[in-house]
This record gives structure tokens, sequence and C-alpha cells, in this order.
């Protein structure tokens, strides 16, 4: 039995390899073929004197297409959405061409016309979504989704995680629901590929990791606090005593260092094509009611302290004035005409690049919340708190990989994943993937009418 585990195993990890080999050959292929027919085009119909060195030229577009798409995940065909993929492989291509323009004057001395580089990426917008159509057909062809059981005690939460699961990942099925008191368990979970631990207990958590263990099933959890302290622990050795080190949630000197002068840089070189856009949109929203197009609204950033942040008013002048402090909900009658559009696009929040270049926010971070809601927020959720190690950012883990109407409970442990996990790529990684979000109507729409409490731990929104 256990050879044919192994066996079983083998294959599965094989057909990965083998879709992610063709996958690569197949990317490879078409960029260089792209790129050739590029630089014969160019040569031959625009412009007789443009041309590339192919022999010099291919090899390293190859390597920086490659290195680039590993970077930007565009080879996780079962953890990633076809959009959000092609959106990936369309901003590797484009750093892939303007890399290889910068290069052939520093490093491999080959001219590379520009006209055949912008044909190129043209081109190359033409195909990639073949590569990854044929890639994806491929990957799970040798790589099914798994046949799973969901194991929890939280009978609200089913429904939540049967449809999170079953309709947003390609790599997991959901097709039996089980409590941790069933009898039959082990059973269930034998007849199984892979195991999803919902809402569970310490004990009954600990218990089916050492079960599904012992049987070699794959185990999806369901994190909570104690899950993101120790997703980046490290051992520590006392001759043949073996300890956790569990990092503070926080960071290092150097990196708040290295942290402050990308946000430096990176803000004053935004605020040079932004200011036209924030001076246009001013105009617009004051010709609406003739009412001041910036407001001020006292958050709190890394330890507690309180800043205003600034932002281009999309609601009616004093729209807390009779309702108190309240989330935006789905078609809120306080957001103006123009608001709602400003609020689509995310151009309200284009003001934050002052509080960035004052050091007040970074670009990358928890969202900034109001004291009130803190306040709110802990009574149920104590480790709320802890999102205050670092500044608020202006885009962030749970901003991208969240929505506005997100369970807080949930979007928390998106911000304490990035701050216990932080690094320069990850912050490069999420900027990146906010210029895809801004085109994402789910992530900036309010939380429906009625939800506007604080809801409890765990509890679905």
């Amino acid at each position: 039995m256990r050879m044919a585990k192994r066996k079983s195993l083998f294959n599965k990890y094989r057909g990965q390899g083998i879709a992610r080999l063709f996958s690569i050959a197949l990317l490879s292929l078409l960029v260089c073929v792209s790129m050739t027919l590029a630089t014969l085009f160019v040569h031959n119909v625009w412009d007789r004197f443009s041309n590339a060195n192919l022999y010099v030229v291919l090899p390293w577009f190859w390597v920086i297409t490659l290195i680039s798409a590993s970077f930007l995940d565009c080879f996780n065909f079962s953890g990633k959405r076809y959009y959000n993929l092609l959106y990936s492989i369309y901003i590797s291509a484009l750093i892939s061409n303007i890399t290889l323009l910068a290069l052939p004057y520093v490093a491999i001395g080959a001219q590379l016309s520009k006209k055949i580089a912008l044909l190129n990426f043209v081109l190359e917008l033409a195909v990639l979504p073949f590569w990854l159509t044929l890639s994806r057909k491929f990957y799970f062809r040798c790589r099914p989704p798994l046949p799973s059981v969901l194991i929890t005690d939280d009978p609200e939460g089913e429904a939540f995680m049967l449809e999170k699961v079953n309709r947003y990942s390609e790599k997991y099925r959901v097709d039996a629901i089980t409590s941790p008191n069933d009898r039959e368990i082990e059973s269930i979970i034998l007849s199984h590929k892979a195991v999803i631990l919902g809402k569970l207990g310490t004990i009954d958590k600990a218990m089916f990791l050492r079960m599904c263990a012992s049987m070699e099933k794959p185990v999806l959890i369901r994190p909570d606090y104690t899950d993101i302290m120790l997703s980046t622990s490290q051992s520590e050795q006392f001759d043949d005593l073996m300890m956790i080190s569990v990092n503070k949630f926080g960071l290092t000197g150097g990196q708040r260092v290295t942290k402050r002068i990308l946000d430096l840089c990176l803000g004053l070189a935004a605020l040079v094509p932004a200011l036209p856009v924030i001076l246009l949109c001013a105009l617009l929203i004051f010709l609406q009611d003739g009412h001041s197009p910036f407001f001020m609204q006292k958050r709190l950033t890394r330890g507690g302290r309180e800043y205003g942040v600034y932002k281009l008013r999309t609601m009616i002048p004093d729209a807390e004035k009779h309702v108190g402090p309240v989330l935006a909900e789905k078609d809120d009658p306080r957001i103006t005409k123009i608001g709602r559009i400003l609020r689509s696009l995310r151009l309200d929040e284009l003001p934050q690049i002052f509080n960035i270049i004052k050091g007040d926010m970074s670009i990358v971070g928890p969202r900034p919340e109001r004291q009130f809601f803190y306040d709110e927020y802990t009574k149920t959720i104590p480790e709320f708190s802890h999102r205050l190690a670092v500044k608020a950012g202006l885009t962030g883990m749970a901003q991208v990989w969240g929505r506005y109407s997100t369970d807080p409970y949930e979007k928390l442990m998106l911000d304490l994943l990035y701050i216990q996990s932080y690094s320069l790529m990850l912050d490069i990684k999420l900027m990146i993937e906010t210029v895809r979000v801004l085109f994402v109507k789910e992530s900036s729409e309010g939380v429906d009418a009625g939800e506007n409490a604080p809801h409890p731990k765990g509890e679905k929104r």
C-alpha cells in the first residue's frame, strides 16, 4: 500500500514537472519567434537601418523573460486565476523588453532598435494568451483538481469556504464536508486526495495534521494568528535541544531604512504625473457642489501614532454628521457621482502621496484605519492592534488579495502575513499587482448594507 502511495505521488509530481517544462519550452519558443519576426519585419519593411544581432539578443531575451515570468509567478497555473496570470505575463513581457533595451549599452554590446522592441511587445500581447491557454490546459490535464474533504466545526463557515474553494481554486475541489467528531473521519480522509482544515480548535488541528501526515495527504489550512506567527519561524539548536524561534512583528532597522528610501524615491517620482490628475479631479469635485474637494481624516500608523490622511472627497459634505463613523456601503447614497468614478479608479487616494513623502505612510502596508474602528475591532479581534507594527500603506497585501468588503479578520491575517514575510521584493510584487486591482470592480465596492458593525473573529461578512 505504501509503495502504491509513493507511486501515486511520483506520478503526480512527474505530471506537474512535465507540464511546467512544456509551458517553459512553449514560452521560450514563442518569445524567440516573436523577436525574430519583429526584427525581420522592421528591417525589411519599416526601417532598413534598424536591426538586431539575434545571436546575442535572443539568449539574453530568453533568460530575462524566464526570470521575470518566474518572479511574477506566471507559471503558478493552479494558484492564480486566468486573468491574473495573463496580467502577470503581460507585465513580464513589458519588463523584459524594457530591460533588453537597457542592456545593449551596458552589457551585451548589441544595438537593439526601439522599433523592434515595440513591435515585439505588440506581438507578444497577441501570442501570450495562446501560450497561457494551452499551458493551463496541459497542466490541468496532467494535474486535475484534487478531490478534497473539508473538516470544520464551524457550520456557519462551511458554505463560505465551500464556495470560495470550489469557485476560485483549480487545484482543489471540495466534494465532502465533515465534522471533526465524525466517527468515520479516518476512512473519509483516506478516500480523498487532499484535506482542507477550516475553523478548528488547536488540539483538533494538531491531531488532524498528524493523521494526514501518516496518510501522506496534502493539507490546506485556514490560518489563524498562531499559524501566521509560525509561518516564518526558524530553528535554533542548543546541543540536542531544538527550539523554534518566532520572529517579532515589525521590521528591522535596516528594513525600515530601505523601505523609507524606496517610499521617498517612488513618492517623489509619482508626484510629477499625479499632481495634474489630482488638480483636475479637485476641480471637477468643486464644480459639482462648490465645497472643498479635499478632506483630511485622522488615521493611525506605526506605533499607534495619529496623523491626518489626505484624500479627494468622494462623498457629500459632512457625510458622517448624522450616522457617525461607518464603512461605505454598496450604492451608498452619500457617494457623489464624481466620487463613484474616483473610487472605482482609486483616484481619491492620490493625495496620500504627500503622506508618503512626509513619512506618515508607506507605499505598501496595512490600510490606515481610524481610532474608532481599532477600538471596535480589538474588542472581538485582540490581534488587530498588531497591524500597527508597521506604517500604514497606500496599498498592501489585504488590499491586493482581498476586497473592500472582505471580513476584517481575513484582512488582518493578510496584513500580519505581510508583516511577518516582509521583503523588498514582496513590496515590488504588491505594487505591480496593485495596477491590476485598479481595474477590478469588486476590490473597491463597499460592504453590503447592514454590515458596518465589526464582526466576531472569523465570522463571514
